[in-house]
């Protein structure tokens, strides 16, 4: 008996097959939209010399500036040895600094550089505007159903995190 795919490993909670089906060519779209930006991140990372993961990392500190490696690996879904190589690598490049603790000697926090946070700026900014050049074209109907998806489509993967830790 054949194994199953992906998807259907991931859906082991439907047996109809239409909402399968369906569940597919959803996840193929989503696929195609975060495509949408790629090459814009693409360029980014390479003029930058970063990989998408290192930009991740840089990202998340942005959002959260001072995590300790076990914060930034189950932020990002990774174990704490290969975020601690890549903080490496960006702390060689100028882009992330490590300090102590000030309450807790044994925490190493991990913080942007003003330089990290110019290239962050940067490949978001070029990615942010795109990306509502294509969004302008949408009528307030599609928008409002965009954001309204894209609000429940974040609520459920943060559920679905919380359940994997």
């Amino acid at each position: 008996m054949p194994q199953p795919d992906a998807v259907e490993a991931a859906a082991h909670d439907t047996d109809d097959p239409a909402r399968l089906d369906r569940l597919k060519h959803v996840a193929r779209l989503y696929g195609d939209a975060v495509g949408i930006i790629d090459a814009l991140r693409i360029q980014g990372w390479s003029e930058n010399g970063l990989t998408l993961a290192q930009l991740r990392l840089l990202w998340a500190l942005r959002d959260e500036d001072g995590l300790p490696v076990g914060s930034l690996a189950e932020q990002l879904g990774v174990n704490p040895s290969t975020i601690t190589g890549h903080v490496d690598r960006l702390v060689r490049q100028g882009l992330v600094r490590r300090e102590e603790d000030s309450i807790d000697r044994r925490i190493v926090r991990n913080y942007l550089t003003e330089d990290g946070r110019v290239i962050v700026t940067a490949v978001l900014q070029i990615a942010g505007t795109y990306v509502v050049n294509i969004l302008k074209r949408l009528d307030e109907d599609e928008l409002d159903g965009l954001e309204q998806s894209l609000t429940a489509l974040n609520r459920v993967a943060a559920e679905a995190r919380r359940e994997r830790a």
